[in-house]
């Protein structure tokens, strides 16, 4: 029984003896023994998680049983002592999560992460692995949350509505859906269904995430549209007020989660940060050019530089030297080129900025916690050095000690920084006492 899988069992039977000593406890008319919890661990008997990749648990661009056990509203559960489900993914994952280093440009399924293709260019090459759920399970469990759900689709997407238009969603939606939620059921109807004693909900990161990550933003008019890539805060709002009527309705208590600004995440850096470092990376066979020599462009360097990295080397053969790839700078309207301008990084945080407002008013309106996620994001970059590319293609923690591999998504350390900001805003808006507990495991560098 490997690590992970044997802290699973501690946890749960912990857990089971928590239960039981509450049972006890409660059957006594007389006698001092008493089971002391944490103030509002009541709240949490029926806690459902409502949200994107975040909450699910992905890590590394990839979500398996382990990233799953180690998400926020998990080891917010785990802290006062109480019991939350999630459809566990068996190993490599659904879809595998990539491994370190970088360089490497594996997932863990060993399949490679970057291709040339003739045709279309070098891309980053996506993992289709789906390798079921650990054990027989009835959905929905306590975490709903699915990768790359935006406000819309938490609403009204549905396994059968995906089965239904299978051209319509990617291979990871059609993947996910039918393993996290009944056929008919939404995240909110599967929510309102548990009739759930707390709620949490961190949705709106998917609405800007695809623009931010590809370096194309194409508007959507309506989350039924197909090719968008952002979603404006007047798109949102409607939407976004008609998941809090559900919980509202459900009468549980709750914790909205603000959105991360999806232009400051660990995985970009500035065209100048690249071009100082265009020694080092020829090192690797990226040759950066002269267009990001005074560039104000932000390059999204933790899809375009692993790729670069593991096309020329893979480039080499007995009869040819490795193949330099070239990493530009210059932004092409309309094509997917990880390059934003100025112009699209303030439209990004404009759109995050008015969502944040208004899931503060919703929370403030309904007497709910807020919990501040894009200040934790933050906190993840605070005081990083200089961009650099052995650090990123060869190091553990490419992005610092609390990001995944893939520079969007926290790591284990992460999710607990979270779990705390969470566990605060709650405490601060009900009275609870959610114990904190601080990250363990640090590294003592980002490549240990």
């Amino acid at each position: 029984m490997n690590r992970v899988l044997q802290a699973h069992v501690a946890a749960a039977r912990r857990a089971a003896v928590v239960a039981l000593l509450a049972a006890l406890t409660s059957s006594c008319e007389k006698g001092d023994a008493q089971l002391v919890g944490p103030r509002g661990r009541e709240a949490f008997t029926r806690f459902v998680s409502i949200g994107t990749g975040i909450s699910m648990g992905v890590q590394s661009a990839g979500v398996v049983y382990s990233s799953q056990a180690q998400a926020w509203p998990a080891q917010l559960s785990n802290a006062v002592g109480g019991s939350f489900a999630a459809p566990l993914l068996r190993t490599p994952g659904c879809f595998p999560p990539l491994i370190a280093p970088l360089a490497r440009a594996r997932f863990l399924s060993g399949n490679p992460s970057a291709v040339s293709d003739s045709v279309a260019g070098s891309v980053v090459a996506g993992d289709s692995t789906c390798s079921g759920t650990l054990g027989p399970f009835t959905p929905p469990l306590n975490n709903v949350a699915i990768a790359g759900a935006t406000a819309g689709a938490a609403l009204n997407l549905t396994p059968k509505l995906v089965a239904a238009a299978v051209a319509k969603y990617d291979s990871s939606t059609r993947a996910l859906y039918p393993v996290v939620l009944a056929s008919t059921q939404s995240q909110v109807t599967a929510m309102l269904v548990q009739g759930p004693s707390f709620v949490s909900v961190e949705l709106g990161f998917a609405e800007l995430l695809p623009a931010a990550i590809s370096g194309r933003l194409a508007p959507a008019t309506s989350y039924t549209q197909i090719g968008f890539t952002y979603v404006p805060a007047p798109i949102f709002a409607p939407v976004f007020s008609a998941i809090a009527d559900s919980v509202k309705r459900s009468r549980a208590g709750a914790v909205l989660l603000s959105v991360p600004h999806v232009t400051r995440l660990a995985s970009m850096r500035p065209a100048a940060e690249l071009w100082a470092a265009r020694d080092e990376l020829a090192a690797f066979g990226v040759t950066v050019s002269p267009d990001c020599n005074g560039s104000a462009n932000l390059i999204v360097a933790g899809a375009v530089v692993p790729l670069r990295a593991a096309l020329a080397l893979a480039s080499i053969t007995p009869r040819m030297p490795r193949k330099s790839q070239l990493l530009s700078c210059a932004d092409i309207p309309g094509a997917s080129d990880y390059v934003l301008t100025p112009s699209d990084v303030a439209l990004l945080d404009g759109i995050t900025e008015q969502m944040n407002a208004q899931i503060r008013q919703v929370a403030e309106k309904n007497g709910w916690a807020f919990a501040d996620l894009d200040a934790v994001y933050a906190g993840f970059v605070a005081g990083r050095a200089p961009y650099r590319a052995s650090e990123q293609l060869n190091c553990v923690y490419p992005y610092g000690r609390f990001m995944s591999l893939d520079g969007v998504h926290p790591n284990v350390l992460g999710h607990q920084a979270i779990a705390n900001a969470v566990a605060l805003a709650v405490n601060a808006k009900y009275g609870s006492s959610i114990p904190v507990i601080p990250p363990s495991g640090t590294p003592a560098s980002i490549c240990s």
